[in-house]
């Protein structure tokens, strides 16, 4: 054996030495994950508010406040600002946002949920998300799908369904 080899195992004994226990304190952190997600499904009742008409291109422009009432797996209100944009072929896209104050499996705070949907005459599709929660929903990430269909001027009812987890 030479010098330099004898220097290089030297070294690497050394180096593991030092490492080791580095290594097992790293090896001894829990890591950090989400729970499994999870599916739901729900309903809801909305009546809108209109704060304001205006026409472009054709289009017709509609800001609005809408309260939603929410049962199933998110049990409580939304109120949410948004805007909908009515198209001369008769389709339509809408986006609010706004806050949700009820509980989700037995734990109440609030959450913003963001959505936004497009559709013909009185039916549609669209997707949501809901995120930033606070007290008992603190943690609670969801995105899904709901069906709006317009009962009435200003009155809308539908259904949801959504995949979710609470971070720990």
């Amino acid at each position: 054996m030479n010098n330099n080899t004898f220097v290089l195992e030297l070294l690497t004994a050394k180096t593991l030495k030092l490492l080791l226990p580095l290594l097992s304190l790293i090896l001894l952190v829990p890591m950090a994950n989400a729970s499994t997600s999870a599916s739901a499904t729900g309903s809801f009742t909305a009546t809108v508010t209109i704060t304001g008409i205006s026409q472009a291109d054709g289009n017709t422009i509609i800001t609005a406040i809408e309260t939603q009432t929410l049962s199933g797996f998110l049990t409580g209100t939304r109120i949410a600002e948004g805007v909908e944009i009515i198209h001369p072929d008769g389709t339509f896209n809408a986006h609010d946002s706004g806050t949700f104050t009820g509980s989700v499996n037995g734990m109440s705070g609030t959450a913003v949920i963001t959505g936004s949907s497009t559709g013909t005459g009185a039916t549609g599709s669209g997707q949501f998300v809901v995120e930033l929660g606070t007290a008992g929903l603190s943690g609670l990430h969801a995105q899904g799908t709901f069906q709006p269909t317009v009962t009435g001027p200003t009155t809308v009812t539908g259904t949801y369904s959504l995949q979710y987890h609470f971070d720990p």
